[in-house]
């Protein structure tokens, strides 16, 4: 996992199952930076209160209902670059 700047916020990277995936990486219950938390397989665990969001999707996993789903980006690798954007955002950033 990985933490990229992406003002006015922070996005974590991340492979699963070869595939590169993108979030927003300030927990929207508390704002803690899920680059730091632990990963099990396909989610992240929020390093402050424990929430699990998917990585592909962002959806809250557990426990549901107490905070909305994170912001997802798009991501591609592109030869050993991971390139994220915003759907109709026309901003790309480029990660190592």
């Amino acid at each position: 996992m990985l933490r990229l700047d992406y003002p006015p916020f922070h996005v974590l990277v991340a492979l699963v199952d070869e595939r590169p995936c993108a979030i927003e990486d300030a927990c929207n219950h508390a704002g803690a930076s899920l680059s730091e938390g632990e990963r099990d397989e396909r989610c992240v665990a929020c390093p402050m209160h424990g929430y699990r969001f998917d990585l592909l999707t962002g959806r809250l996993v557990a426990p549901l209902g107490l905070c909305p789903d994170q912001r997802r980006f798009l991501a591609q690798l592109v030869g050993e670059d991971v390139v994220v954007w915003e759907d109709g955002s026309g901003v790309v950033i480029i990660g190592p």
